[in-house]
């Protein structure tokens, strides 16, 4: 490789990186984390065509999430993926990053070959990253390329997790905390959900969130009947599970 070309390589690197901090940092909710992901498969591997596919191990599905290039074919954001067995067993049974080529997916617009890379969250398979549609085949088949998009699992991993944390999130504080939901849609432009609002900001803004939860505890006591004494004595109770930490399970 000649030193045009290694420079070349390295700059094409530090654009990506560059492009995947900016989609990181600058995402407001879960969704826009995972199109944004979506979208920069796409660019980084020169395709038409990506999508996420979260498995469902009980039901043996996968569930289509940012689809990008797919509006002509049945792949809907959300909905459960239906495949014939021959391409579900490949999809099920793979364990890193593969190249699959053309089999018949009984899914008219779906263009192969379509690059498979499943997605780990605490050595836990939770789906896979998906691209196809390749506007050069040599881009998505150069090494470089390669390499760049297997960094972006980790950032997914990351961003999946916390759509399973924001459902419960969602759930938690519409039942029992209605005021750190109604701060968490004050400003919000956008009509995006106050849970995941909430999520993001408790990576970007930990204390924030544990302040509004604090807030939140006290006032629950409170309309409970709780006398300011009774609220020390939880208080002072916190600080003794921060000096003594209990065990998993005990009451």
């Amino acid at each position: 490789m000649s030193e045009s070309e290694e420079q070349s390589q390295i700059e094409r690197s530090i654009d990506i990186l560059m492009l995947l901090n900016e989609a990181i940092k600058d995402t407001c909710t879960v969704d826009e984390g995972l199109h944004k992901i979506v979208d920069l498969t796409c660019r980084l591997m020169d395709t038409t065509q990506a999508a996420l596919l979260m498995l469902d191990e009980e039901k043996e599905l996968f569930i289509v999430r940012a689809p990008i290039g797919l509006e002509g074919t049945p792949l809907k954001d959300r909905e459960p993926l239906a495949l014939p067995e021959r391409l579900q067993n490949i999809l099920f049974q793979l364990r890193s990053t593969h190249q699959i080529n053309y089999i018949n997916s009984g899914i008219p617009g779906l263009k192969f070959p379509i690059i498979a890379m499943p997605i780990y969250f605490k050595g836990n398979r939770i789906g896979h990253l998906i691209t196809g549609g390749a506007n050069d085949p040599s881009h998505s088949r150069d090494p470089l390329r390669r390499k760049l998009f297997s960094l972006l699992a980790p950032f997914v991993s990351l961003i999946v997790e916390n759509t399973k944390a924001s459902e419960l999130l969602e759930q938690h504080f519409t039942l029992n905390n209605p005021e750190v939901l109604n701060n968490a849609r004050q400003g919000d432009a956008n009509n995006a959900k106050a849970a995941e609002r909430l999520l993001v900001t408790s990576v970007r803004n930990p204390g924030k969130v544990v302040r509004l939860l604090a807030e939140s505890f006290y006032k629950q006591l409170h309309r409970a009947g709780f006398t300011p004494g009774h609220i020390t004595i939880a208080a002072s109770q916190l600080l003794e599970c921060i000096v003594h930490p209990p065990e998993d399970g005990a009451p």
